[in-house]
This record gives structure tokens, sequence and C-alpha cells, in this order.
């Protein structure tokens, strides 16, 4: 099984590289694209959010019962991957449970990313934007509610919270330089991802589907940035393009899933597990849009 494994690896890296030397002009403009997004719009909105997040956590050690509640509010007003990357430090506890449910319905797009890129960018503000962000954001509470609820006997105890008190502080120099570096490490990996996926939607672009949105899905299955936009642009009904972005969104793309997978890789937590709740926010989502909408 194993064996099986490194030769689809094996195929697809040889396959990758043969198209990066036969067409180096659609890799290139995937890497302008990839890099103008991360520094354009995921640096500015999302590194601030990284180094206080950073320094939170050095001033308030998250083992109490309320860590799980800054995790979701953090996770859906910051946007990808800092609810994933919350998950993460506070799965480190071995009698921490509930991160590897909890981290697909906090681990979301930003309101920032969601208002300007998906309703005025390539909705152009049509439709009511509060439905809109009810279909977001409401399954993602619900989820995140109906997880904590179903596990509460299993939440971490004030008991902890008072072992972890006792680390000492290391002083508000060393605190944000500290925080700063591992935003910068968390950041850099991000953009790797994300011009990595952006290149491989723009091959995607290439081949030869007669029906857009065979193209459209499969971008948007990798890259939700590209897929939405592509989504956007389909000759098809509002209503059918709408539901269509924000399952897209819902998911996250296999680009944020490496992310999550990469930024949480020493925590322990379950990628297949993730996948699994992520693909039901998608499926709550779009009952969600169908029954608001």
């Amino acid at each position: 099984m194993k064996t099986n494994r490194i030769s689809i690896y094996k195929f697809f890296v040889i396959l990758t590289f043969a198209g990066v030397i036969c067409f180096p002009e659609t890799a290139f403009n995937g890497a302008v694209a990839g890099l103008k997004l991360w520094a354009q719009v995921v640096l500015p909105g999302l590194f601030p959010a990284m180094i206080i997040t950073s320094c939170i956590l050095c001033l308030f050690p998250m083992n109490t019962k309320a860590s799980y509640l800054y995790i979701c509010a953090a996770g859906l007003l910051c946007g990808f991957p800092v609810g994933a990357f919350l998950c993460g430090q506070l799965h480190k506890d071995e009698n921490e449970k509930i991160c590897e449910k909890l981290m697909a319905f906090c681990n979301m797009s930003s309101p920032s990313f969601v208002m300007n890129y998906i309703i005025y960018s390539c909705l152009g503000q049509t439709g009511s934007i509060l439905k809109i962000l009810l279909c977001i954001y409401l399954p993602a509470i619900e989820g995140a509610v109906a997880v904590l609820f179903i596990n509460r006997n299993a939440l971490n105890t004030e008991k902890a919270a008072k072992e972890a008190a006792k680390t000492e502080f290391p002083g508000i120099t060393e605190m944000i330089d500290n925080s700063i570096w591992n935003s910068i490490q968390s950041m850099l990996k991000m953009g790797g991802y994300i011009v990595v996926f952006s290149c491989l939607s723009s091959y995607i672009c290439m081949l030869p589907f007669k029906n857009p949105c065979i193209t459209a899905l499969i971008c948007g299955i990798t890259e939700i940035t590209n897929g939405i936009y592509y989504i956007s642009r389909l000759p098809a009904c509002f209503s059918f393009k709408l539901v269509f972005i924000l399952a897209v969104n819902a998911f996250g793309g296999l680009s944020t899933v490496m992310q999550t997978a990469g930024i949480t890789k020493r925590s322990g937590l379950s990628i297949k597990k993730y996948i699994c709740f992520k693909l039901l926010l998608t499926l709550l989502t779009i009952i969600h849009c169908i029954v608001i909408l």
C-alpha cells in the first residue's frame, strides 16, 4: 500500500516537472497570481492577527474551558488558518479530545475575505449581504456549539489551567520577538502553499474541458480563491453560482487542507477527521443556502 502511494507521488512530481518545463509561462503567471494574493490579501489581514494571537497564548495559556470559546471567536474572525493553529496549541495537552472535531468549524474564511473578495469583488454586491453571511457562519457556529455541547464532559478543567499558569513569563521583548518570528514562519509556509496551488489552478484551466462548470469545480476543490473567481464567471443564474461559491468556501479547498496539515503536524491532530467534518460543514452550508436564500 505504501509502495503504491509513493509511486503515485513520483508520477505526480514528474508530471508537475514536465508541466513546468513545457509550459513555463503558465507556471509563472500562476506564481505571480499566488504571490499577489498572498501579499495583497492574506498577509496584511492575517499577519497582525497571528502576532496578537501568539502574544495572547503566551499571556493566557489555553487550558481552561473558556479557551474553546476563544478558539471559535478568533478562528471565525481572523480566518484561515488561525482556528487550526489555536486548535493545535490546545490539542498538545494529552487530555484534550475535542479540537479534532472542533477545528473544521472554526477554521474558516474571515469576514474581511468574505466581504471584500466574495461579495464585492466576485458577486458585485448582488444579493442580501446579511443572508450570505448567515449562510456562511451560521452552520459553522451551529456545528461548533453542537461539538462543545456533546463533548461538554471532556472540556479541560481549571486544574490544568493552574498547572499551565506556573510557566514563567519570558518578558515583553522576548514575547513579541517570538510572536513575530513564529508568525513569519507560518505566513511564509502559507504563502508557499498558496503559490503552489495557484500554479496548479492555472494548469487546470488549460485542460480541454468543454463544460466550464467542471473546470470551476476542480479549481474550487483545489484552491478556493481561483475557484470562487471562475464560479462567479460561469454563464449560470445567480442563485446557482452563489450556492456553488458558498459550498466551495465552506470546504476551503485542498490548499487550505494542506496549510492546516502543515501548521498542525506537530500537535497530533487528525487531518482525515478534519476533512470529514469539513465535508459535513459543506453539506450544512448548502442546506442553509436552500432554506435562507
